[in-house]
Order: C-alpha cells, then sequence, then structure tokens
C-alpha cells in the first residue's frame, strides 16, 4: 500500500517554529537546547512529538536540515534555506527571513479569504431572498390578482411564470442549489478545487490584476527570501517561481531565467520582460548595482501587499 502522503504544515504553524527557533538561536541557545524549549511550549499535540524528534536527530549528530526535511511536512523551499543557512552560518537570519516571509502568506491568504468570501455571502443571500419572494410571495401575489380579475404583464409577469416553474420543477431547482453548493466547497476545501479558483481568478477580468497582484507580492517577497540568503539571481528565480501560482506571471519569472542564461543582468531581465511597473524596475537597477537586491524586493513586496488589502 502507497505511504500516506503527510499534510504540510500550515503557514500560522511555520511562522511560530521559525520566529521561535531564530529568536533562541539569537539568544546563543544551541539547537538542540532551542527545539527542547519549543517542544515544551508546543499548544499543538501533533507538533510536540516532530519537534521531539527533529532535537533527537540533532543530538545524534544529524544536521537541522536534513532532521527537518525527514519529518515531511516542511515545504521544500523551507528546507533548502536552511541548508544554505546551516552552511553559510546564517541559520539565525535565514529562520527570521522563513518566519516574516510565512507570516506574510498567512497574511495574504487572510486577505483572499476576506475579498472571496464576502461577495459570495452577498451572492448567495441574494438568490435567498429572490428565491423566498418568487417561491412564496408571487403565488399570493397571483392568486389575489387571479381573484380580482386584473391582468399583469412585463415583468411582474415574466416573474411570475418563473414562480410557476419553481413551483412545478422544485427538486430541479432543489438539486441545481445543491449542486451550487458542493462547487463552492470543491472550491473552498479542496486543493483541486483551490487551484482552479485560482486559475480562474487570474483569467476573469475583475480579479485579474488582484490575482497578479498576490503572485507578485509572492514573488518579491520569495525574492528578497534568498537574496537575503545569499543566493544567485538565477537560483533565486527557480525557487521563487515555483511559490507563483499565477501562469502569466510565471511564464515571465521563467522567461527572466532564460535572459540570465543569456548572461543578461538580473535588473534587465526583469525590466524586458515587464515583471514590474517602470519605477519598480528602476529602483531593482538601481540597488543591484549596490548588492542589495533584498532591500528592493522588500520595498516592492510591501506595496503590493498593501495593494491587495485595499
Amino acid at each position: 500500500m502507497a505511504e500516506q502522503k503527510k499534510k504540510m504544515l500550515s503557514n500560522i504553524r511555520l511562522f511560530q517554529f521559525f520566529e521561535q527557533l531564530g529568536t533562541l538561536i539569537s539568544a546563543g541557545t544551541r539547537i538542540d537546547a532551542a527545539l527542547d524549549i519549543m517542544k515544551d511550549d508546543a499548544d499543538n499535540a501533533a507538533l510536540k512529538p516532530l519537534i521531539e524528534d527533529i532535537m533527537q536527530q540533532v543530538r545524534g549528530g544529524r544536521h537541522l536540515t536534513e532532521a527537518v526535511k525527514d519529518t515531511g511536512i516542511f515545504p521544500d523551499y523551507a528546507v533548502q534555506l536552511l541548508a544554505i543557512g546551516e552552511e553559510t552560518g546564517k541559520l539565525e537570519e535565514v529562520c527570521g527571513a522563513l518566519a516574516r516571509y510565512y507570516e506574510e502568506e498567512d497574511d495574504l491568504r487572510q486577505s483572499i479569504r476576506s475579498a472571496v468570501s464576502y461577495p459570495i455571502i452577498m451572492i448567495v443571500m441574494m438568490f435567498a431572498v429572490v428565491a423566498v419572494l418568487v417561491y412564496k410571495v408571487l403565488p399570493i401575489f397571483a392568486q389575489v390578482f387571479e381573484q380580482l380579475g386584473a391582468s399583469v404583464s412585463g415583468v411582474t409577469k415574466m416573474l411570475m411564470n418563473v414562480s410557476e416553474a419553481m413551483s412545478r420543477y422544485y427538486l430541479v431547482f432543489s438539486l441545481l442549489m445543491l449542486m451550487a453548493v458542493l462547487l463552492f466547497f470543491w472550491f473552498y476545501c479542496t486543493d483541486s478545487g483551490k487551484k482552479k479558483f485560482r486559475d480562474l481568478m487570474a483569467v476573469f477580468p475583475p480579479t485579474r490584476d488582484f490575482s497578479e497582484s498576490l503572485a507578485l507580492t509572492r514573488f518579491a517577497g520569495g525574492l528578497r527570501l534568498t537574496q537575503s540568503a545569499g543566493l544567485d539571481p538565477f537560483t533565486s528565480l527557480d525557487m521563487t517561481a515555483k511559490l507563483v501560482d499565477n501562469e502569466n506571471i510565471r511564464k515571465k519569472i521563467l522567461a527572466c531565467k532564460e535572459r540570465l542564461e543569456q548572461k543578461e543582468s538580473f535588473s534587465e531581465a526583469v525590466k524586458k520582460e515587464g515583471l514590474f511597473n517602470p519605477f519598480y524596475a528602476g529602483m531593482i537597477s538601481v540597488f543591484a548595482k549596490a548588492g542589495k537586491i533584498d532591500e528592493a524586493m522588500d520595498f516592492i513586496a510591501e506595496h503590493y501587499k498593501q495593494d491587495t488589502d485595499r
């Protein structure tokens, strides 16, 4: 029987793990001792044995990265950056950067839920009110008009016809409503549904700009993290492309990689592919000359995040 795929840690759990680990390491605590403290403080029963296992492996002589990877619940992105942190002696900085990244990812997800949930709730309520009016109220008015011998026309007549159809075919309408509810839960609660919903947001005109802003926020945040960890631009683009779920933005990132392979500079590649607006592209060019691409990405990520929150 195939091994069941483990569920990845949530963004908020990843934030808590890396924030605590980075803080304790910065205070001069050994990694195994830091994990011991984190284990005792863990408020999730399932997390305690996992931290315990990582701690025992570290005490047994394994690298933190190897122990974390073996749990199967940390994203590859985080594992790769942890490895870089251990190799370069910047584990404290990498943990802090990962904590910030996953905190912002959690904020982004909350923004998406708020942006999507409110209009959906309003639409459902609107349809519910209209259904009650058409199915319950209009038939009463129809009887009154019939008793008075009055005739109706136009929109009123059309609504009464709809009401009669709903009364006659209520099973069909009930089935359609059930399918709509199931479709909503598929979009909202399953990985395949969420992916399909993101794809629809990326091509639907009213939500296209919002989808691209989200993708660019993730891209800029990921690039800030990889650059602050000391990775070269090509490797940074390769890693951050995997974080982006907007196909249009991902294609531009991959096109930038191809330009880097042709010996173009990072700032030139970003500008020619139109990943960012001219102001941000110019900022990247200036900061790249000073070797501070991560600072430019910090500024850009923060401003895109503000745009998505509006």
